[in-house]
């Protein structure tokens, strides 16, 4: 009678409760600012209040915390997807006028698809524009669409249901459901009446959840009262006011509008709202774990690729070493040419007096060549260990600023405190390459593409500062940021990141350059140092290194100065409440 169960996070009940709660506390049609990724299958909505007041709205679609909650300050990537930036595109400056779940109960339509209506006004014409995001909540098939206001499809996040970009907007096919609301008893016992897993395809809103706590629950009360028990778990759910985060081995097993009594042996936290029990369980629980698992394997990636440059790195010095003790082959070939006079035709050795060492020395010799061809072949053999010499010093640079690259993008995964700090793999660290002309896109110049959002760590004295957290984004700062008049820190010789010192009127203090000294020593390597040495430039002096990767540059015209990175906490605690804006 009684089967296993799938435990689903977010279910239909749960989820027309979260819907209702975010209705009403978006009833002031806040604006749409921006729209940003912010790692995994999820994207935020920056929206500025009417109170003057900023929330993101989260849109996720990644287990087990798939669905939308209000929250602030959401960590973005640098790097956006395509429906992010289709959001940006047609989006911006629109008011969200309403959300609400696109099924139709009294159709039998119990999908958890969420639907938001946004409204763009002309600023010139007055002209109105309706746009439409559908966000279906489905599990593993789950996706996003930005429609039209015909509900014809302009993007999407994922691929995977049917809707095409192109199409009109459908929701996913289901056959019509009985209403649990009102379904009628004697239905209701012939639904009960079938096998368990058969109920889901008769009753609406039965989600996986719910079938397993109305199977909990029959198996003190016996399955010929199914109708009554599921009638009372019904008459619970529509009374409770709470929400419920159920968690178990640290994991994050379910997050309820009501009460779960299947699940009695996993924590339970109990919340006011479930927006605040998404929060509390996504930023508590499944962010954390998320980072703790990129984290994992961003630096094995990365550690894999220090090793095998380290190897290349020693192969090339052991080269070097023997090329270095190549300077005999001139000596003999100087003995020989000294001696010719003294050395048989065909002779396969001699032994000659050094005349630096006063002693005898054995020279082995080709005896199907002539004495003086032989000391020409060891002129031939130092000179062409001196060219090797070159070339290997050569690699050896290149491959010595590689390494130190690399280790740095090593210890930023290390240290990183959000997934939007995390490289996605290793080819977002290749250098993009014009295949037409062979050489880095034009527009990876400075100033080429649109400039970067970037928020301060810092702002103090009308000077902002910003600190880059990868690769990607130490380059973007330093080359699509930052302008002529800023100024470019970095902690020297050990692994950290760039921090960009801007400020919007009058000139850089020695103060302001000093507090971005600290703040590059603090976001270092060498941050547990009580003096670390940090090389400050003009943003113009700094040049990227040519083929090379990423946040790779090389600068000039720097001074350096000397700071403890402690006293950049004084800095950064104050600076955490202050919210970034942009000049």
């Amino acid at each position: 009678m009684f089967v296993s169960h799938v435990i689903a996070v977010m279910d239909y009940l749960t989820l027309k409760k979260h819907v209702a709660e975010l209705a009403g506390q978006l009833t002031d049609r806040p604006l749409l600012t921006r729209a940003v990724d912010s790692g995994g299958r999820s994207f935020a909505l920056r929206l500025k209040r009417k109170n003057g007041g900023w929330s993101d709205l989260v849109i996720n679609l990644d287990s087990p915390d798939q669905g939308l909650r209000l929250t602030e300050n959401t960590p973005e990537l640098d790097k956006n997807s395509s429906l992010v930036r289709t959001a940006n595109r047609l989006l911006i400056d629109s008011h969200l006028t309403g959300i609400e779940l696109a099924g139709r109960e009294a159709e039998g339509s119990f999908d958890r698809v969420v639907k938001l209506h946004f409204v763009v006004i002309d600023n010139f014409f007055g002209n109105r524009s309706d746009y439409y995001i559908f966000c279906e909540l489905t599990g593993r098939i789950a996706d996003v669409f930005i429609c039209d206001d015909d509900h014809k499809i302009l993007d999407r996040l994922s691929r995977t249901s049917n809707n095409l970009i192109g199409a009109i907007y459908r929701l996913p096919e289901s056959s019509p459901l009985q209403n649990p609301y009102a379904v009628e008893p004697e239905k209701l016992r012939q639904i009960f009446a079938a096998p368990v897993e058969e109920w889901k395809n008769q009753l609406g809103a039965l989600s996986p959840n719910l079938q397993a706590e109305l199977v909990f629950r029959l198996k003190t009360c016996g399955r010929e009262n199914a109708s009554e028990v599921f009638r009372q778990l019904f008459t619970e759910i529509s009374a409770d006011q709470q929400a419920y985060a159920y968690c178990r081995d640290g994991k994050l097993k379910a997050v309820s509008g009501y009460r779960l009594e299947h699940l009695e042996l996993a924590e339970v936290s109990v919340f006011s709202q479930v927006n605040k029990a998404l929060n509390w369980a996504s930023e508590g629980i499944v962010l954390p774990r998320r980072l703790t698992e990129q984290k994992k394997r961003c630096v094995a990636v990365l550690d894999r690729e220090v090793r095998q440059k380290q190897q290349l790195l020693d192969d090339q010095k052991n080269l070097l070493t023997k090329y270095g003790e190549s300077e005999h082959y001139r000596h003999y070939g100087d003995l020989l040419v000294a001696n010719l006079y003294r050395i048989k035709p065909g002779s396969k050795s001699v032994e000659l007096e050094d005349w630096q060492t006063a002693e005898q020395v054995c020279i082995e010799l080709d005896p199907t060549r002539t004495p003086a061809a032989g000391a020409q072949r060891f002129f031939n053999l130092y000179k062409k260990a001196q060219r090797g010499i070159a070339e290997v010093e050569k690699r050896i640079k290149i491959l010595d600023g590689e390494l130190s690259w690399l280790r740095e993008q090593l210890w930023l995964a290390e240290t990183a405190e959000h997934e939007s700090d995390l490289l996605p793999d290793l080819k977002a660290l290749e250098p993009e390459v014009d295949k037409s002309k062979g050489r880095k896109d034009k527009q990876a110049a400075r100033g080429g593409r649109k400039r970067a959002d970037f928020k301060p760590v810092l702002e103090i004295d009308g000077c902002r500062y910003y600190a880059g957290r990868n690769a990607r984004q130490n380059d973007a700062m330093t080359f699509q940021l930052a302008r002529r008049g800023d100024y470019w820190f970095h902690a020297n010789d050990v692994p950290g990141a760039h921090v960009i010192l801007r400020k919007a009127e009058g000139e850089v203090s020695e103060i302001d350059l000093h507090r971005g000294a600290l703040l590059a020593a603090w976001f270092s390597f060498a941050r547990d140092s009580s003096k670390v040495p940090v090389d400050c430039a003009d943003v113009a002096h700094v040049k990227r290194i040519p083929g090379g990767g990423p946040g790779r540059v090389s600068y000039t015209h720097q001074k350096t100065l000397l700071v403890n990175p402690e006293l950049a906490k004084t800095l950064l605690i104050p600076a955490q409440t202050i919210q970034a804006a942009d000049f």
